[in-house]
């Protein structure tokens, strides 16, 4: 073998192996390859179940909160129709207190009006008796003078 044959056998032989280093590295790349396919997928899925997981504790809070609601909805209409009730009683007893408060100075005026009117018949008595004695004078005076 000549020179040359045997360089072309090495050519030959770098190229092999040129080309059995190109395929590993094309094995090894596809493997990294399905390495990140399995990573995304794995990473995809836990991500889905997340979400999914959330959504359904989402929607069982939400629907925890509506019967919460309903529950402080019925008990504040409880409260306001206890409430309205109280109100009522408490009206209706500061009615009942003021209609017995304006007896009792409808009362007390009725009584100061006929002490008042007691009075000026009195004092009218008076004046009358004083009018008749000075008209009794006036006329004695007029016959007087008169005669």
């Amino acid at each position: 073998m000549n020179e040359t044959q045997v360089q072309e056998i090495l050519d030959i032989e770098r190229q092999k192996l040129a080309i059995h280093v190109a395929a590993a590295e094309m094995r090894m790349d596809d493997k990294d390859r399905a390495s990140e396919q399995r990573m995304i997928e794995a990473i995809t899925n836990v991500v889905t179940d997340a979400v999914v997981t959330l959504k359904a504790e989402m929607s069982l809070m939400r629907d925890e909160l509506r019967g919460e609601i309903q529950d402080v909805r019925a008990e504040l209409k409880a409260d306001i129709h206890g409430l309205r009730a109280e109100l009522k009683e408490e009206i209706q007893s500061v009615r009942t207190e003021l209609k017995e408060e304006i007896q009792a100075v409808r009362t007390e005026l009725k009584g100061e009006i006929q002490s008042v009117r007691t009075e000026l018949k009195g004092e009218i008595q008076s004046v009358r008796t004083e009018l008749k004695g000075d008209i009794a004078r006036l006329e004695r005076k007029l016959d007087s003078h008169t005669h």
